[in-house]
């Protein structure tokens, strides 16, 4: 079975519970639930037109997402709220937004901090600098562009909401759904590197889910207020902000790429 069928089956399941618990209609449910994982590495369909510019589908639900996942060496899991919206969205299809809309705020610091993770090399123990980075050229085309790149984006609170979701809200579909985010995170065999998309210190919702669920060992880095690790699961964990956050800039994003390119050289052999 492939990872996309999995997530189906799971997905399946995981809305007859939401209907139980939150009490919303199935009818409800299936316009509102989040089908999010393993993202397609197909080639983009023809762009289409959206009140704030251009995007992409990316449409081969099948097995390639399967091996290049399962080749990479970094294999990151970006871990969020909630689909930002009031309707159900296929995520794994998703691309983002390029031309004028390319820097909005989410999508600007996600395929910055994504084509850094996918372009990492092992033998130089080096990411791309910030400029490569964020240069549209490089992250949305050629062989390692981001419709080829191995990740996982996990909306935590599967029903699509508004442009805010609160901690309490988040918590309490995290402890309603924890078995069901649990199994998901579970399918993605050798995930390593989760990113926190959330930025509340010292706690919140999702580096509590981390730090007390998933990976009780997990301790951090240093001094680092953006690398956190667990040496017997052997994973790393970015506490970085929300990508939407406005008023922190490109370079304050990166700084947690340079965190864990100094904690990669000063531990060879973690990851792999």
């Amino acid at each position: 079975m492939s990872i996309w069928e999995k997530e189906n089956a799971l997905f399946e399941e995981w809305i007859q519970h939401e209907k139980e618990w939150t009490g919303f209609s199935e009818e409800f449910l299936n316009g509102h639930f989040c089908w999010d994982g393993l993202h397609f590495t197909g080639m983009p369909s023809e762009p289409h037109y959206e009140a704030d510019g251009h995007s992409w589908r990316v449409m081969d639900g099948d097995d390639k997402q399967d091996e290049i996942w399962a080749k990479a060496f970094i294999k990151p899991v970006f871990l969020c709220k909630d689909h930002n919206g009031d309707e159900t969205v296929d995520e794994r299809e998703e691309t983002g937004y390029s031309n004028e809309s390319f820097y909005h705020r989410f999508y600007g610091k996600y395929l910055m901090l994504l084509y850094a993770l996918t372009n990492y090399n092992p033998e130089a123990k080096s990411f791309p600098s910030i400029d490569e980075a964020r240069d549209r050229n490089k992250c949305w085309l050629g062989e390692k562009g981001f419709f080829h790149a191995p990740v996982v984006r996990i909306n935590l609170k599967k029903v699509a909401g508004g442009p805010k979701c609160d901690d309490d809200v988040l918590s309490e579909y995290i402890r309603n759904d924890l078995d069901f985010i649990t199994r998901q995170k579970d399918i993605y065999e050798g995930a390593n590197v989760f990113v926190c998309c959330h930025g509340g210190e010292p706690s919140n919702p999702i580096l509590d889910l981390l730090k007390n669920k998933w990976f009780p060992n997990l301790k951090r880095y240093k001094d680092s207020g953006f690398i956190w690790y667990d040496d017997v699961k052997n994973v790393v964990v970015l506490h970085e902000w929300h990508m939407s956050y406005h008023y922190v800039s490109y370079k304050d994003f990166y700084s947690a790429i340079g965190d864990l390119e100094i904690f990669l050289k000063e531990n060879p052999g973690f990851l792999g």
